[in-house]
């Protein structure tokens, strides 16, 4: 047994100066244009150059969505893109159909299942191994100081938290208007439309319903909120970097974000007693949520060993972990277990069961085109600019006006 167990030791050790041997090998500039900034991509890009000491990594950060998505495209276009850049619902389209991505189809973690099904049906050639839950976050001290013992259920008792906590002299709630994938309408959506008809989007697309059908009315709930005066037209001005401080600050008692900043708000407030909860529609529960962002390789890659060294790392134990902790979510990729944060526990469980929405990851084509009109859409109906019914119909103009393009 002593034996054996030398044996196996020295295999180990072997095995393992084998990697190192590699790793110090491997040399060369990776360039990456990334969905996060610095902070947040720290820990992954300290733990690649951990692994991989003579490799230098030219790092470039744009701000999701609008700004990162025409930045890279320019990037494309002039032929100047990085060795390794992000895919998001909002670009997926444009990046497939434009052969930009490197095939990935033959790598070991794209066979063996590292990569579910789903991310790869969704995502192609992209390293994508996590998902995003958001929703309501929620100050549970000041619930409990207003007296509110457990979260809203339908649309009308949301509405009684909301005044309840505005009685008590609380600023109820913040909505994300610049965010089309974490904001009320969009869980409201699905809460109010594709429960009643799950293939609504898709009979859009097929020219057999039109959006004003199912999105009036969760604009229209949308509209009721600022009309009770919970939500106020200059709220269309905050960022989501805002919200969450003001949130993290006690500012507010609820804010519409998402998992990744989960870790932004214990670095500012980690006595912070909240938790994140659904959007109530009139009879269900809704999240935001969807498989998240993920690395891609430049078809033209000016150093592909090392581009294919970092979706590797990525996609590994070490590196799902070190994105876990950098960008929050949980792991879908196999190799990893990630601890959930308490707070959303029940959410993670929501977006399990499929109780969630994101408008983009069922407009199968004109993604980018749709996601503008529906912000601008959004952003008019809290200001009084269009009603409810006008700026859903101005979703099916503009798919209209793509689709003949």
């Amino acid at each position: 047994m002593k034996k054996l167990f030398a044996l196996m030791l020295v295999v180990a050790m072997v095995a393992t100066l084998g990697l190192s041997a590699v790793a110090e090998e491997l040399s060369g500039t990776l360039s990456i244009l990334s969905w996060y900034d610095e902070t947040k991509s720290e820990p992954v890009i300290n733990a690649f150059k951990a692994k991989y000491p003579n490799v230098t990594v030219d790092y470039t950060y744009a701000p999701p969505v609008a700004d990162y998505v025409e930045k890279l495209s320019t990037l494309l276009y002039t032929g100047s893109a990085p060795d390794v850049f992000y895919m998001a619902l909002e670009n997926r389209e444009a990046l497939t159909v434009g052969g930009y991505t490197m095939d990935l189809s033959g790598e070991s973690y794209m066979q063996d299942g590292t990569i579910p099904d789903a991310v790869k049906e969704m995502y192609p050639n992209c390293a994508a191994v996590d998902c995003w839950v958001g929703g309501l976050f929620y100050n549970k001290d000041m619930f409990a100081a207003c007296g509110i013992e457990s979260e809203p259920q339908t649309w009308e008792e949301f509405l009684n938290v909301c005044q309840t906590l505005q009685d008590n002299g609380y600023v109820p709630l913040l909505d994300n208007c610049q965010d089309a994938a974490v904001n009320f309408a969009a869980p409201l959506f699905g809460a109010e439309t594709l429960t009643k008809d799950p293939d609504f989007t898709a009979k859009v697309f097929a020219g057999e319903a039109k959006f004003v059908d199912g999105w009036t009315k969760p604009f229209e709930m949308v509209r009721e909120l600022v009309d009770r005066g919970f939500l106020t037209p200059d709220m269309v001005g905050v960022s989501g970097d805002d919200m969450v401080t003001q949130f993290a600050t006690e500012q507010v008692a609820m804010i519409m974000t998402g998992s990744w900043n989960v870790n932004t708000i214990a670095q500012i407030n980690p006595d912070l007693n909240y938790e994140c909860m659904g959007i109530p529609g009139t009879e269900h529960v809704y999240y935001c949520g969807c498989i998240n962002v993920g690395p891609c390789i430049n078809k033209d890659a000016k150093d592909p060993d090392v581009a294919k060294a970092f979706l590797e790392f990525c996609v590994s134990p070490e590196g799902l972990e070190a994105q876990f902790n950098a960008y929050g979510g949980f792991t879908v990729a196999s190799g990893y277990e990630p601890e959930i944060a308490p707070q959303l526990a029940d959410a993670v469980e929501a977006v399990k069961a499929g109780e969630f929405h994101i408008p983009m990851s069922q407009w199968i084509s004109y993604t980018e085109s749709l996601r503008l009109t529906f912000l601008a859409s959004l952003q008019d109906v809290l200001v009084g600019a269009a009603t409810p019914e006008e700026a859903a119909a101005r979703l099916d103009d503009k798919l209209a006006e793509v689709s003949a393009a």
